[in-house]
């Protein structure tokens, strides 16, 4: 059985993949040693319009006497990448993968950790990014090269890693993404949080939460919203997240220029304040175009037990259980049927939000990291490959 491991990643401040690690970590640490290797300096700041830090008491490192964490990585330092590769301690080498420009640090740790004889681990959150070009597809395909074992969050993913990388069926393992449960961090009726926020008392909201990015679709739900209210009245659009760039913004601004029953928040939601945006929705919608992967958006939904509507593409349809809440990506008239039938009746509603509450328990964390350590195990008890 396996008792230590090291994981390779981001912690906070650093914002990257740290609520997926802050929730991994929190749980390893309740069977097992976990050392973690975290980043003091992810990206140069001018290429991420969102920031790369984040200080609130939300969003915070996990407190455990078996957790020791090195914040000891950075973007532009190698010495930090090889002195990790060479000082890892753990039975098992872990790292996450979720975009190309950090390759030079992951690949220089797998590579060194794995010459040492460690297991190699990596769970990877996007096999494409999401503005896939030659160079991404090969510096993944050398990354990916490396681990004894690949973990993705969706079958999709594990096609996209047979057919685009020709990984072995064999060295991948389908884990779920786990439900971020440490945004709801108190409990805030539907009244106060509307008041917090200013969204109407009376208001059918519908919620997109996340980065403001073209292939998420923000445009449609938009149209969709404008002609769904036309029979709903009440209804009533909040989108809050950091548009990618200033077209983008303006995108949006002018789709919503005519219309005065929504709420717009382009900027970064502080971890403490996102549990506001949940409680004060009916509606979380994830209109994505194009998708892969899965959301964590999606992922904050469920915490919430928030009745979720997703388009027909990579591991949203996960989300729900009913059929009834997906809809054809791109397909406005078929989401604004989507919006009519949600709040045609109350009980449609409450089912949704059972949904919801039953996939919690298929994606709780303790879930999660049996099976991510069922995994470990089997790499232990391996011969060297």
């Amino acid at each position: 059985m396996v008792s230590s491991i090291t994981l390779i990643g981001t912690l906070p401040p650093i914002k990257g993949v740290s609520d997926y690690c802050i929730q991994q970590t929190e749980q390893f640490t309740k069977t097992m040693n976990v050392e973690f290797y975290n980043f003091k300096s992810i990206y140069p700041e001018f290429l991420y319009p969102g920031k790369t830090k984040e200080k609130d008491t939300v969003f915070a490192v996990p407190q455990s006497p078996r957790l020791i964490v090195h914040e000891t990585l950075s973007w532009y330092n190698p010495i930090g990448w090889i002195a990790t590769g060479l000082k890892a301690k753990g039975e098992i080498v872990h790292f996450q993968w979720w975009t190309y420009f950090l390759f030079p640090v992951f690949f220089t740790i797998a590579v060194l950790a794995k010459w040492r004889g460690k297991k190699i681990v990596c769970t990877v959150h996007n096999v494409l990014g999401h503005e896939s070009g030659f160079l991404d597809r090969f510096l993944s395909k050398l990354i990916f090269s490396i681990p004894h074992a690949l973990i993705v969050h969706t079958q999709a993913n594990k096609k996209q890693l047979q057919e685009f990388f020709g990984i072995s069926s064999r060295k991948i393992r389908v884990i779920p993404h786990g439900i971020y449960t440490f945004y709801r961090d108190a409990e805030v009726s539907k009244k106060e949080s509307r008041q917090k926020i200013g969204v109407p008392s009376n208001a059918r909201a519908l919620l997109f939460f996340g980065h403001l990015r073209p292939y998420k679709g923000v445009e449609d739900l938009i149209d969709a919203f404008i002609s769904a209210k036309k029979k709903i009245p009440a209804l009533f659009l909040i989108i809050a997240g950091k548009p990618w760039n200033s077209e983008y913004r303006k995108t949006i601004q002018e789709k919503l220029a005519c219309q005065t029953d929504y709420k717009l928040v382009f900027d970064y939601i502080a971890s403490s304040d996102i549990k506001n945006y949940f409680f004060a929705s009916d509606v979380v919608v994830l209109p994505y175009k194009h998708f892969e992967a899965q959301s964590g958006p999606g992922n904050i939904a469920l915490a919430f037990e928030k009745p979720l509507l997703v388009s027909a593409t990579g591991g949203l349809p996960e989300l729900v259980q009913n059929p009834q809440c997906i809809f054809k990506a791109g397909d406005i008239q078929e989401l604004i049927r989507k919006l009519e039938w949600v709040f045609s009746k109350k009980s449609i509603l409450n089912s949704m939000q059972q949904d919801s509450h039953t996939l919690t328990k298929r994606y709780s964390w303790p879930v999660l990291a049996e099976e991510t350590i069922g995994l470990y195990n089997e790499l232990i008890n391996k011969p060297n490959q």
